[in-house]
């Protein structure tokens, strides 16, 4: 057999390689939020690790949660097109702010409304958690809480390493990279598990 009709041969087998997509949900509604920033920063470091990989992000700005809502009307159009999403993912990246030491109202709404949906878009899904906060400790409360609210799914979350953004106000420069050192450490070995585990 040629060179050429060896790489004939595969090209079908090629074709049926599925594609990654890694899902970005920022727990902050602010357009000023440091998550938000922090997941815009994750998106450039994931495609250093592999340029293919296509990133999304889900808007967690929903209704609140109520079930006759969903009973008179059916799910609101914005929590459709998240489930959606989320279905399709390969991998979710979660960075999660601290308010009054837990996670924020809009992401526990986010999860009482994806927990509607049958399959669960979260379940068996790897899923990473990041945070960023103006207080020191970087969210290491909202984080472990985070974690609780998730173990109904079933899902795979990656235990290390711990990616906390302390002064999160002041831990990006002017074009939005994370300028601390260790914390790019941390968070390179994350994303390095995130991105392995999500191209199975």
């Amino acid at each position: 057999m040629t060179l050429q009709q060896n790489s004939l041969k595969k090209k079908p087998e090629h074709s049926m390689i599925k594609s990654t997509t890694i899902v970005g949900l920022s727990g902050s509604l602010r357009k000023a939020s440091s998550n938000t920033k922090l997941l815009k920063y994750t998106e450039k470091k994931i495609k250093l690790i592999n340029e293919g990989i296509h990133f999304s992000f889900g808007n967690i700005d929903l209704p609140l949660y109520n079930d006759d809502l969903e009973k008179e009307r059916g799910m609101p159009a914005t929590v459709v097109k998240l489930g959606d999403i989320l279905s399709q993912a390969s991998g979710i990246i979660i960075s999660t702010p601290e308010y009054n030491k837990s996670i924020s109202g809009a992401l526990k709404n986010c999860f009482d409304w994806m927990s509607r949906f049958k399959p669960n878009p979260f379940t068996s899904k790897t899923i990473a958690i990041v945070s960023a906060t103006d207080g020191r400790s970087g969210g290491e409360r909202c984080q472990y809480m985070l974690r609780m609210c998730l173990t109904p799914f079933d899902c795979n979350i990656l235990q290390t390493p711990e990616v906390l953004i302390g002064h999160s106000s002041k831990a990006f420069n002017e074009v939005g990279d994370l300028t601390d050192v260790k914390s790019n450490e941390l968070l390179d070995k994350l994303l390095e598990k995130l991105v392995a585990q999500a191209s199975i």
